[in-house]
């Protein structure tokens, strides 16, 4: 049972511990609102105003859930099909593979397995134009990170073409269709994509925080008409459990039948392995595990420094809605206290489980073993020792366990669980692994490979961008501290300005006179370095 006095008061502890100005919550139990609350303020500059359920804030990537709706509805209208090449509805939509325009389908965009890779980029267009202009100019160019069809792949660009896919069947712009086929039906009346719609509400603002524990307001807000299918809903933890609502019921909300049932249940059907411990997929628009013995539905969003959690068990009707207005540092705190509440409201026994134990194929072994490299989880080396499965991962050492034939879990020294899966192709070799939900790809190390310290000093510094991130040297370590994770760890030189650690790939970008100006991040973004001092 809650316990709602004890628990606001840890939320504010938590908080205070993790520098978050403001906080918002909704519970749903039965499939009705049974708790919401506010902590904080929308921003620490002038006086700000109390966090209340009603206060807007920014949703990240749950958006893609509400993007696939509005499809689905579509689906039901008889004006699109999961399963029809997304080519025949754009005839001139390009790819960067000749060969990938006739196996992109609905299904593999809202599901994260058309081998496109993530992007995002939070100032650009802003007009109604700006879906179509990011389709026709930045689409062209984007690398994939597989085939078609071959695996997870999280991808902010997939879900921004599902989403224009829907405004051209849809005839009119997608702000407007996500308007008529989603907000107003489910009664969603604060949310929004526009901020000048927002800004007549009272709107938590996204907050930096610096070296000395000052927090700040970011006085430019992050606004991109292009990417608005993948992350732009402005929306407030009650007008959300309006959404949950409707996917726990069967597609039903006051009184109505907003969704079919079986759109629902397709929305929530795994539709491809993200190879976790708990056993992970992802469906249509939503993330799909098993959470002490509960069927868990549920989506992360991240956008500046929002942070956004949403998490639905349907066999009990009850969710929990969780927004913060700043996150960096913070998000495994949000997941304890989604756990929380949950493990309260519905008598789970706390802490988590152990996996439950499969049994290793050793003769699969030998084609598991290799390098393996993964623009989001840095360098994987898989060997087996003495009978024993074991992952290096960015230097660290990892005992793995099996779960099933092509799926392994382990453990890191603070005890952070990191599932490892094998991909294969039938009768093919494992040319990925996933770890932790993202794609690494079989590569060949340069074994003559020499790191070299003395010029390391040149890279120290911080940079900024979508991910703030801070090199030092320590004798002949290179450290990285990731603001988003809230840690440090070591950097494993993969050349003279390339490197590996756990929240990716690092590139220096060194300048003819040898200062260096920035850092390409995951083999996409660019962060600028900040002058020294700064």
């Amino acid at each position: 049972m809650l316990n709602i006095y004890a628990l606001e008061q840890w939320i504010a502890e938590q908080m205070q511990a993790g520098h978050v100005p403001g906080l918002a919550l909704a519970i749903v139990r039965d499939l009705e609102v049974i708790y919401c609350h506010g902590w904080g303020v929308t921003s620490v500059e002038d006086g700000g105003l109390p966090v209340t359920p009603r206060t807007l804030f920014r949703i990240g990537s749950i958006t893609k859930s509400m993007t696939a709706t509005a499809v689905m509805r579509l689906v039901e209208e008889g004006k699109l099909d999961l399963d029809r090449p997304v080519s025949e509805y754009i005839p001139w939509l390009a790819f960067s593979r000749a060969d990938a325009a006739g196996e992109i389908t609905l299904r593999r965009l809202l599901s994260h397995s058309a081998g496109l890779p993530t992007d995002h980029v939070p100032f650009g267009r802003r007009g109604l134009e700006g879906l179509e202009a990011y389709m026709r100019q930045d689409v062209p160019a984007y690398s994939f990170i597989a085939p078609p069809g071959e695996l997870y792949s999280y991808s902010n660009p997939g879900v921004r073409i599902a989403g224009y896919v829907a405004q051209v069947v849809g005839g009119r712009p997608y702000t407007e269709l996500m308007q008529d086929l989603v907000f107003d039906p489910l009664q969603m009346t604060r949310t929004t994509f526009d901020p000048t719609v927002a800004m007549t509400y009272p709107a938590a603002q996204s907050h930096d925080l610096a070296a000395d524990g000052t927090l700040s307001v970011q006085h430019r807000y992050a606004d991109d008409s292009g990417g608005y299918p993948s992350g732009g809903v402005i929306s407030t933890v009650l007008d959300l459990t309006h959404f949950a609502v409707m996917q726990m019921d069967g597609g039903r909300f006051g009184g109505r039948q907003i969704l079919a049932a079986e759109s629902v249940a397709e929305m929530q059907r795994p539709q491809v392995d993200r190879y976790t411990a708990g056993d992970g997929a992802y469906g249509l628009g939503l993330d799909l595990d098993t959470y002490k013995g509960q069927r868990r539905v549920s989506h992360n969003g991240s956008i500046s420094t929002f942070g956004s959690r949403l998490v639905m068990l349907p066999g009990e009707g009850a969710a929990v809605v969780l927004f913060v207005n700043r996150a960096p540092g913070f998000w495994g705190r949000m997941e304890t206290i989604v756990d929380r509440v949950v493990d309260q409201l519905l008598g789970l026994p706390a802490g988590q489980p152990r996996p439950a134990a499969g049994e290793p194929e050793r003769a699969l072994w030998p084609g598991y073993e290799g390098a393996y490299l993964g623009d989001w989880r840095g360098l994987a080396i898989v060997q087996a020792l003495e009978d024993q499965l074991v992952l290096d991962w960015n230097g660290e050492r990892l005992e793995l366990q099996p779960r099933r034939a092509d799926l392994y879990w382990g453990r890191k020294a603070g005890g952070e669980p990191v599932s490892v899966g094998f991909v294969s192709r039938a009768g093919g070799p494992v040319d990925y692994l996933q770890v932790n939900s993202s794609p690494c790809r079989r590569c060949d190390l340069d074994s003559g490979r020499v790191a070299d310290p003395d010029r390391w000093a040149a890279y120290a510094g911080r940079y900024t961008g979508v991910e703030k991130i801070g090199i030092h040297i320590e004798g002949q370590q290179m450290l990285v501290y990731s603001e988003d994770e809230g840690r440090e760890m070591p950097a494993i030189p993969l050349s003279g300005t390339r490197f590996a650690c756990d929240v990716g790939l690092l590139e220096f970008q060194v300048a003819p006179d040898a200062s260096v100006p920035s850092l390409r991040f995951g083999n996409v973004y660019t962060l600028a370095r900040e002058p020294s001092g700064a």
